[in-house]
């Protein structure tokens, strides 16, 4: 099992500075959003046997926060912290404010560039995600350890295309990503048919008692006018696996 939690809010956030390799601190709410989800996640571990390795980030949001986890599930001093689990590098954008880095930020010809720098000294797309994928392989083995990755928004989408089996040109070539908010929890292992899977998707139920799913309020989100035309899956039952171009996804309930 691969548990991915993204760092909970920090401190650019909320000063308007850029994210990528500045090096912020959790808020308060960011603490309080990894408290909650160490506790919903030490209800999991509770009374079981399997043994995780935690793996972070070593930006301070990211590391703090896995300390937040490992205390909660009594692992102290068993974080891992690791450069190539940062978030893109933005190079000289780095500490700036959102406004000084817009005057140094070079707009690719496209969204598909996959080799065009944003910013002086920083990385490409390709760059990125290879360190990514090299870091992983060479740090442990997806396939056969528990662990605990707690990383970036960039990072963490990565990690799972990886998973997925997709190199950063089929995700190009297929215009596919995934939203990874701050204080999420994504899960990822290999399932009866041997399938890499994703058995949860930046879940942040810990952060929203008494509230929907915020499926509407994703900050990113495209609206459509459904009518005429609407494709429906029917027929599936809960357990059932529904096959989407190169994923594997459960129906939980429908």
């Amino acid at each position: 099992m691969i548990i991915l939690v993204r760092h909970g809010e920090a401190t650019h956030h909320t000063q308007h500075l850029t994210g990528g390799w500045t090096d912020s601190d959790l808020t308060e709410a960011g603490r309080s959003q990894l408290e909650a989800l160490a506790e919903k996640l030490a209800l999991d571990f509770k009374g079981r046997s399997e043994k995780f390795r935690i793996l972070a980030s070593d930006l301070k949001r990211a590391a703090e926060s896995a300390a937040i986890i490992a205390a909660c599930l009594h692992m102290d001093g068993k974080v891992e912290k690791h450069a190539f689990l940062r978030e893109k590098n933005n190079g000289l954008a780095a500490g700036m404010t959102e406004s000084e880095a817009k005057a140094i930020y070079r707009p690719a010809a496209t969204l598909k560039e996959l080799h065009h720098r944003n910013y002086p000294g920083g990385e490409t797309r390709k760059e990125f995600y290879d360190r990514c994928v090299e870091g992983i392989k060479a740090c442990a083995d997806m396939e056969k350890e528990n662990l605990i990755i707690v990383a970036h928004k960039g990072t963490i989408q990565n990690i799972i295309f990886y998973w997925l089996g997709f190199d950063i040109e089929e995700v190009n070539k297929y215009n596919f990503s995934v939203d990874i908010l701050p204080g999420s929890v994504t899960g990822l292992g290999i399932n009866k048919w041997l399938e890499h899977s994703i058995f949860l998707l930046n879940d942040t139920s810990h952060l929203h008692k008494g509230e929907g799913y915020g499926i509407f309020s994703y900050k990113y989100y495209k609206k459509h006018d459904y009518g005429a035309g609407q494709s429906h899956v029917g027929g599936t039952e809960a357990g059932d696996r529904l096959h989407v171009g190169g994923l594997c996804l459960y129906v939980l309930q429908w």
